[in-house]
């Protein structure tokens, strides 16, 4: 296979990847440093969990695309704004890069990493708010951000707070980040909308 043939094939299959990576990594990361460094252990978490829930959001029931076109968007047709590319491009550099990249980067300074379980809670939440905004009782993502992603990533919050890695959870930078990388998400998409609409009616 040439490489183009493992990009295309990676397009088509990253979620089913993190699904089969989100295992290997939290074996690896209870056995090799959660022993050795808690702090960093609970960072690193954040990764697999967060591909656990891309795998509700792609596989199983899978959809997360075709609910927001159709349900935020108000979009029937098939292929519509939020498409394959945006889809996998947003979640490769935001889930499979910047956090195991600051993940390890913690290691060296663990204020580096500490915005990554405000971004879990955040994304979480925002599932919350999308349901409320399509008014569907369910969305792909939705339960393991009940479930995982918020509870894990307050629980990592307010151990740090307990610790005084971050003396007040409520103010400070890392959860303006956080924050921050979840509202560019709706930015993103609003201008993947526009375009379409622009090329819909062009």
């Amino acid at each position: 296979m040439k490489a183009n043939d493992y990009y295309s094939w990676l397009k088509d299959n990253w979620a089913q990847t993190g699904l089969v990576l989100a295992f290997y990594l939290t074996l690896f990361l209870l056995v090799f440093v959660r022993p050795t460094n808690l702090p960093v252990f609970l960072i690193l978490l954040q990764t697999p969990l967060y591909m656990l829930h891309e795998a509700e959001e792609y596989i199983f029931p899978g959809g997360f695309g075709r609910f927001f076109n159709r349900d935020i968007f108000k979009v029937q047709e098939e292929n519509g704004p939020l498409g394959r590319d945006f889809i996998f491009f947003v979640n490769i550099i935001l889930i499979w890069v910047l956090l195991p990249l600051f993940g390890l980067l913690s290691t060296v300074s663990l204020s580096l990493g500490l915005w990554i379980p405000y971004f879990t809670v955040f994304a979480g939440v925002s599932h919350i708010a999308l349901g409320i905004k399509a008014r569907k009782i369910y969305n792909p993502g939705l339960i393991v951000s009940l479930f995982l992603n918020i509870p894990v990533g307050t629980a990592v919050v307010l151990y740090f707070g307990r610790t005084g890695l971050l003396p007040n959870v409520f103010w400070n930078a890392h959860l303006f980040i956080g924050l921050g990388l979840n509202l560019l998400l709706p930015v993103a998409g609003s201008i993947v909308y526009r375009g379409y609409r622009r090329r819909t009616t062009g």
